[in-house]
């Protein structure tokens, strides 16, 4: 009896992956293309962040532990992160349902969309505060129009409120939020919307079993943003929401302009970007935010 002895091909070993070159670029000159910005870099947030951790280590470092002494600012701690919270979820259902309209609408309407979004993303945040300021002032253009239909007898109750303050804080996030959902949506297959029609989709069918999927995580990431930039607010809710609705930034800038305590802000200053750059890398692990960014 003749037995046959059946060896396995060998196997491909596989080989680490390499990262995509650059058309047309060596790599000494991918290497010099890197300094620039790494001297930039260590220039804008390197030196400043170095300076910021000197002086808050002034006096023994004993800075860290007083600035929860300071009466006003855990309240701002958690005043700032509840704030920001709620800025990223209105934010980010305000800006999905504007990038929807941007895409969804004819070009005579789209090119408008578009026009208001980046002049509102051109305008400066203090012109937009003072803009936002006298709308909702207690005889401002909120009460003005009211009184139009007989809806306002008596001033409003809008300015340097909680709830004053939210509008404005969202109107200056928005392109930052609309913008990723924009740009997921313009890269949706026309064919997999065709074919959703061709089986009978509906409308809504179609938007929740095509377009919200490819959508949703750049709202997210979005969203993400805001939340991240939304934590170092300052002129904002200090303008609308008066000294009741103080942030994190609003008392590290009283500890060096009424209290002369330099260290104190210092140290809050470590703290708020510290605690910045470990949501951001939390959120950049768990939904890929610098992919949609680029």
């Amino acid at each position: 009896m003749i037995t046959t002895t059946v060896i396995d091909p060998p196997r491909a070993i596989p080989t680490p992956r390499r990262r995509a070159a650059i058309p047309g670029v060596s790599t000494a000159e991918r290497r010099w293309l890197t300094w620039p910005p790494l001297i930039f870099f260590i220039a804008a947030l390197g030196v400043p962040l170095v300076i910021l951790l000197v002086q808050s280590l002034e006096g023994g470092g004993t800075a860290y532990a007083e600035m929860f002494d300071v009466a006003a600012f855990p309240g701002s701690l958690l005043r700032t992160l509840v704030m920001a919270l709620v800025t990223m979820v209105l934010t980010a259902i305000l800006g999905s349902a504007y990038g929807l309209a941007i895409v969804a609408s004819p070009a005579w309407l789209r090119v408008f969309l578009l026009a208001a979004l980046m002049l509102s993303l051109w305008t400066s945040v203090m012109v937009r505060t003072f803009g936002w300021m006298l709308l909702e002032l207690p005889k401002g253009a909120i009460y003005w129009f009211l009184g139009l239909f007989g809806l306002a007898n008596e001033p409003i109750e809008l300015y340097q409120t909680t709830i004053g303050m939210y509008p404005a804080m969202v109107a200056v996030m928005l392109p930052f939020a609309v913008l990723p959902v924009m740009s997921a949506l313009q890269s949706v297959d026309k064919e997999q919307l065709k074919a959703a029609a061709i089986f009978g989709a509906g409308p809504l069918l179609t938007f929740r079993a095509v377009t919200w999927p490819q959508m949703l995580p750049s709202a997210i990431s979005g969203g993400v943003l805001v939340f991240v930039m939304s934590l170092g607010f300052y002129v904002t809710p200090l303008l609308l929401g008066g000294p009741a609705n103080m942030t994190v930034s609003a008392v590290i800038d009283s500890q060096v302009s009424t209290a002369n305590r330099p260290d104190l802000a210092a140290a809050m200053s470590i703290l708020l970007v510290g605690g910045t750059m470990i949501v951001y890398l939390i959120a950049d692990r768990l939904f890929r935010v610098s992919e949609k960014w680029g």
